[in-house]
């Protein structure tokens, strides 16, 4: 009672018992609307191209900006409040602009490095057609983000190993023609076991995937690997899975002692183009639904503010 006896005395009602409504449709509309749209604003800003180019300037407009402004309508909210001029949608649409602010910042910054990054990366990266993998070797081709490679490649599952940490990190080697041809044209060996080294002198190309095999290797059905139709990679690009790959590869040449001088690692696809554009795709669509949850947040939680400070006579 004296709280409400206080923010009655700070919103200057003489008398209590002639409150306004509760809630105006108005003061609900425009209390959901500018949360959303800030919302909005700051999602969709972080997974445009600036983003991935200019990620400090990015970071003012849509982190510092909104906050500060936030923190200038909170001092002057504060000041009516004083003086007890405050309407009460403006008091509430300011908690509630807090709240998005914060999930709106937490959500932007999840998909762009799930997803939108990932998209720009690959627009910038070079593409490869043909590549014949028992020819070509990976320093080649360091700059690749697809690579389409030449026909009856295949990924060879039954040569397919796999490195355990905290997940099983899968990998087998992409091949244009087959390791068991049992050595050179002499028939001698190349490797010191029954197996043929390619002309390339190195095994570089790798179809690579996490938990998609046993943790000897053994069912490997990582990616599209399975399928017939696939012969195509995009390059995998996260940098805290690569070293636990290179470390499955180096169990690989000391179990076939074969050569792996500069091993590239590929999610194996049969369409690199669809593969990349889902990457932006999933982003869009988190953009959407994240926007949607803020929507009916931001409405729940302007009812409930409202009925709170209705209740505590502001």
């Amino acid at each position: 009672m004296d709280v409400k006896k206080s923010a009655q005395n700070l919103s200057g009602d003489a008398n209590p018992g002639e409150q306004r409504p509760m809630l105006m449709p108005m003061e609900l509309v425009c209390g959901v609307f500018w949360p959303t749209l800030m919302f909005m604003y700051i999602f969709r800003t972080n997974l445009g191209w600036w983003r991935h180019t200019l990620a400090f300037e990015t970071f003012l407009a849509t982190m510092l900006l909104p906050i500060l402004f936030n923190i200038w309508y909170s001092r002057r909210l504060y000041g009516q409040l004083r003086r007890g001029i405050c309407r009460r949608w403006q008091l509430v649409m300011n908690v509630v602009l807090w709240f998005v602010i914060l999930y709106a910042s937490l959500q932007a910054e999840k998909a762009y490095r799930r997803y939108a990054a990932s998209y720009y990366d690959f627009q910038g990266m070079a593409s490869y057609i043909n590549v014949d993998s028992s020819k070509d070797r990976g320093q080649t081709y360091m700059d690749a983000g697809q690579v389409y490679f030449k026909e009856g490649t295949k990924v060879d599952v039954t040569k397919a190993i796999a490195f355990q940490e905290d997940q099983i990190y899968c990998v087998a080697p992409i091949l244009q023609q087959t390791l068991d041809s049992g050595g050179d044209k002499s028939g001698a060996s190349l490797s010191g076991n029954n197996l043929k080294i390619p002309d390339s002198g190195t095994i570089d190309f790798w179809a690579v995937g996490m938990n998609c095999c046993d943790p000897s290797g053994l069912n490997f059905k990582c990616g599209e690997s399975t399928s017939p139709l696939a012969r195509a990679g995009i390059r995998v690009l996260r940098d805290d899975t690569r070293p636990f790959f290179l470390m499955a590869v180096q169990e690989w040449t000391a179990w076939l002692r074969i050569p792996a001088k500069h091993p590239l690692f590929f999610h194996w696809v049969q369409d690199p183009l669809i593969q990349v554009e889902n990457f932006w795709f999933k982003a869009i669509q988190m953009f959407y639904l994240d926007t949607l949850r803020c929507f009916m947040g931001a409405t729940a939680g302007t009812l409930i503010l409202h009925y709170i400070f209705y209740n505590l006579g502001v």
